[in-house]
């Protein structure tokens, strides 16, 4: 299913293009948008004021004391809300011939390692079909996950399944819900509560658990590979 787009914070954008096969694919684009104070270790050394039969030992000035630097706290990242502020709609587009569900679209592209979880934690805002040109507005939840080339890899797939058009993707940073990552997890949490459900009540675990007050051992239970 396919969220509905929201209203865009002003975040760091990039952008990239993809050629229909048979063409050269441009460039992609990016768009981007302490001093510590040294202690002084001149310490002045006694000074020592004769006078006949004596010495007196004048004391020394303070030394200044040592200017800590200052604390640099790290960024802090904001957390998402535990629900997502908009419903999961899935959103056709007709005329690159694409059901709209990004999730599934993602999950199934021949990609491996860090652009393969571009992939699968990129949220679709929404796809829009202009001038012979396919743009994919994705949100990102973190900055890391489009460097290195994994934005053009990215970019790359989606242009081998609409060959027919000209791809590109437009990527914002920002929370994400509705993604190819959140829906396996889903899926793996329901499939391992219908497992457990049906081991408890399997009519032999019942009857062994009244019987010897036998129980099923935590964790133990694995719901069958589909």
């Amino acid at each position: 299913m396919q969220p509905q787009a929201m209203g865009r914070a002003p975040q760091p954008q990039a952008q990239y293009q993809a050629q229909p096969q048979g063409q050269a694919q441009p460039a992609a684009r990016y768009e981007r948008g302490g001093e510590q104070a040294v202690a002084d270790d001149d310490v002045p050394s006694w000074v020592t004021e004769f006078s006949d039969d004596s010495a007196v030992a004048a004391a020394a000035p303070a030394a200044a004391p040592a200017e800590m630097p200052a604390a640099v706290s790290p960024p802090v990242r904001s957390a998402a809300p535990a629900r997502a502020p908009h419903a999961y709609v899935i959103t056709p587009v007709p005329a690159i011939d694409w059901d709209g569900n990004w999730p599934a679209l993602a999950a199934g592209l021949p990609l491996r390692g860090v652009s393969q979880q571009l992939a699968l934690q990129t949220e679709l805002i929404e796809c829009v079909f202009d001038a012979g040109a396919a743009t994919f507005r994705l949100r990102v939840p973190v900055d890391t996950l489009r460097a290195s080339g994994n934005s053009e890899k990215l970019c790359a797939a989606l242009q081998e399944c609409f060959p027919a058009v000209r791809v590109n993707i437009d990527t914002e940073i920002g929370p994400v819900w509705y993604t190819a990552s959140a829906e396996a997890k889903a899926r793996r949490e329901r499939l391992q509560q219908e497992a457990e459900a049906a081991v408890e009540a399997d009519p032999f675990v019942q009857s062994m658990a009244q019987t010897f007050d036998a129980f099923v051992v935590p964790g133990s239970v694995r719901p069958i590979a589909t």
